[in-house]
């Protein structure tokens, strides 16, 4: 079964363009690491027709891995640390909220 690694972030409101920009280069770089699948990454967005259910999230990044162990080899991985450390948590307003599931049930690009 695949795993599915979801991050909601708040950053702050004064945050820099090339320090989003480092985040978004820092976090696609981690499809380098043995195990992950794939990774997206994206500012959140409420249209005017929707609920605002950000509760001020602004950011957020999407890991699919190949499994628990992958995940678990994934959360200690050099390059993860430093990414974190470095990209993301200068940015930060408040502690990220992360959740992560199990899933045999995967359509498209990542079909098995």
């Amino acid at each position: 079964m695949v795993v599915e690694h979801i991050v909601l972030l708040k950053f702050k409101d004064d945050s820099r363009e090339e320090d989003i920009q480092r985040f978004y280069d820092g976090v696609t770089s981690l499809k380098a690491i043995p195990g992950v699948l794939s990774i997206t990454v994206g500012k959140t967005f409420c249209e005017s027709w929707m609920p605002d259910r950000r509760r001020g999230m602004n950011y957020t990044l999407t890991c699919r891995l190949e499994s628990k162990d992958a995940l678990k080899a994934y959360a200690s991985n050099e390059l993860h640390i430093t990414v974190r450390d470095e990209c993301i948590v200068p940015l930060l307003a408040e502690p990220p909220m992360a959740i992560d599931y199990e899933s045999d049930v995967v359509l498209g690009d990542f079909a098995k």
